[in-house]
């Protein structure tokens, strides 16, 4: 599989379990994730999710959203308010669009609302 083809480029990937994720991809290449991982595989990366090449089952380009957040969005809020937190710090304005409307449509499903709410509004 040729992920180098994909960076930067709006991408739909399934992994090994079939999950769907979309986002703006970034490659790494085996060298880079070894030094900075410890893992000697490329890989397509979206926000701070890292896709290896032995978990994506296919890639391709696409050329727009198919909803207003999905999979991506709900495992990085859902996985830890900081983890969110830290996905906003990539300043990808149409990832953070989404990130905040995600948060914003499931505020129930968190206990720190306020929080929730800061971010939503900053």
């Amino acid at each position: 599989m040729n992920l180098s083809k994909f960076d930067n480029k709006l991408v739909k990937i399934i992994d090994t379990e079939d999950t769907v994720f979309e986002g703006y991809a970034v490659f790494n290449d085996k060298e880079y994730n070894y030094h900075e991982y410890g893992r000697n595989e490329d890989s397509l990366q979206i926000l701070n999710i890292m896709f290896y090449e032995s978990y994506i089952k296919s890639v391709e380009g696409i050329k727009e959203f198919s909803d207003k957040y999905g999979n991506l969005e709900e495992l990085i809020c859902d996985n830890d308010l900081d983890f969110a937190i830290d996905a906003l710090d990539y300043d990808n304005k149409i990832h953070n669009e989404r990130i905040k409307l995600y948060l914003k449509d499931n505020i129930d499903k968190f206990k720190d609302k306020e929080l929730i709410n800061k971010i939503i509004n900053n």
